[in-house]
């Protein structure tokens, strides 16, 4: 294994309604030796996310009362950060081991890769014949790779993953691949119901192709994947 540099990690968890998880997903994450802030996000939640977050020791909790949406509260919590070495983690995570975080982080810190991003266990299974979950929630970056923060809170909801790609991509940035073999995210059928979760998800992707373009996307993916240069299991 290459030696792991001592950088800073800020790590940013934006919440929206998922007062059930999150706890689990802080578990890992708060007294990580390999991270030394945590800042949660909490995008105007309507459940018990306030009440849950305020019991958690250890975090910077932002919150505001409106739904902003991810790609605004990622804005938001990347200006507070003290660190610009970021890691993104999506806080409906399941199974989440403080193993899997060090995993995800290692290739930076071991200097073997500029950005990490996970490919989950229950992530599609055309993402696995890829070996590239482009729309991952989950990675680690530098923030100053980010030309101007202010453009995140203009994104759509899901708009954050296909540009911080976009980033990746013209920047030539050396991409790995984290394989987390045990961590799942749940289904948005599972967490809304079929009919809602099935609305939800043609949103999403509708979104992406808004964003990109079918021929985008395609482009997108076969620049991420030339600069692909290591998998790790979990």
């Amino acid at each position: 294994m290459s030696r792991i540099v001592k950088r800073k990690i800020s790590c940013i968890v934006p919440v929206y309604n998922e007062g059930k998880r999150v706890g689990g997903v802080l578990k890992a994450l708060v007294g990580h030796p390999l991270i030394s802030e945590v800042i949660v996000v909490n995008d105007g939640s309507t459940d018990d996310s306030e009440k849950v977050l305020k019991k958690v020791r250890g975090i910077n909790l932002i919150s505001y009362k409106k739904n902003k949406g991810k790609s605004f509260a990622m804005m938001t919590g990347m200006k507070m950060a003290k660190n610009d070495l970021v890691l993104m983690i999506d806080s409906d995570l399941q199974g989440l081991r403080a193993k899997d975080v060090t995993a995800l982080v290692e290739p930076v810190l071991e200097g073997v890769a500029d950005v990490a991003m996970t490919m989950r266990k229950n992530s599609l299974g055309i993402y696995k014949m890829m070996g590239l979950d482009f729309v991952s929630g989950e990675r680690i970056f530098d923030r100053r790779s980010i030309p101007d923060l202010g453009e995140l809170g203009k994104l759509s909801c899901f708009g954050l993953e296909s540009h911080l790609n976009n980033l990746i991509v013209k920047q030539g940035a050396r991409l790995a691949v984290v394989n987390w073999k045990n961590v799942v995210t749940p289904r948005k059928a599972v967490k809304f119901g079929f009919f809602e979760g099935s609305k939800r998800d043609f949103k999403m992707v509708m979104e992406i192709v808004n964003y990109l373009g079918v021929k985008g996307i395609y482009k997108q993916i076969r620049g991420m994947k030339k600069l692909m240069v290591k998998r790790k299991k979990v």
